[in-house]
């Protein structure tokens, strides 16, 4: 567990010394040391059962199907169990290397720059935001996604952003 914390805490520190103009050739070996180290810090913790459905949805309707089939939109609420549906995800028929989101389980549709777990109620504690981000852009942004991907001005690299709820994006259940 400690070497998971520690692999963990480097890769926070290294990607926080990354230099502002990279080449792209060193984005993309960044990238896969990443995935690197989120596949090896997974293995090292006992693996949730995540159902990562072939098909994208909005965030109601993702929920809607999790609880239809038994189970809940993913809670997260450590850097390893993250760690575990990245490695998930990458294991996965949804995976590329250009973006990967996913919707997870937390809102503030309740209670605006208030974010909750949906399945538990519980306050979101654990979180891995982009940077600047929740934002609630246009003010129309309470629904939480996961990931990869690089927008306009937002690069997410397996981080967290809040986003409208109606958009399609693929999302991942698990037991409970």
């Amino acid at each position: 567990m400690q070497k998971v914390i520690a692999l963990l805490v480097i890769v926070a520190v290294s990607s926080s010394l990354q230099s502002p103009v990279e080449t792209e050739s060193q984005t993309e070996m960044q990238l896969e040391g990443q995935q690197s180290e989120l596949k090896s810090a997974a293995e090292a913790v006992p693996q949730p059962n995540f159902v990562i459905p072939f098909f994208t949805a909005n965030w109601h309707k993702s929920v809607e199907y999790c609880n239809y089939l038994g189970l809940r939109l993913v809670v997260i609420d450590s850097k390893e169990k993250e760690a575990s549906l990245y490695a998930a995800i990458m294991d996965s028929d949804i995976y590329s290397n250009g973006s990967n989101l996913v919707w997870v389980g937390a809102s503030d549709l309740a209670d605006e720059g208030s974010f909750h777990w949906h399945a538990t109620g519980k306050r979101v504690v654990y979180s891995n935001w982009a940077d600047r981000q929740p934002d609630n852009g246009e003010q129309i942004e309470h629904c939480v996604e996961a990931g990869l991907h690089e927008y306009h001005r937002l690069s997410m690299k397996w981080q967290w952003n809040d986003r409208d709820c109606k958009a399609n994006r693929y999302f991942v259940c698990e037991e409970y």
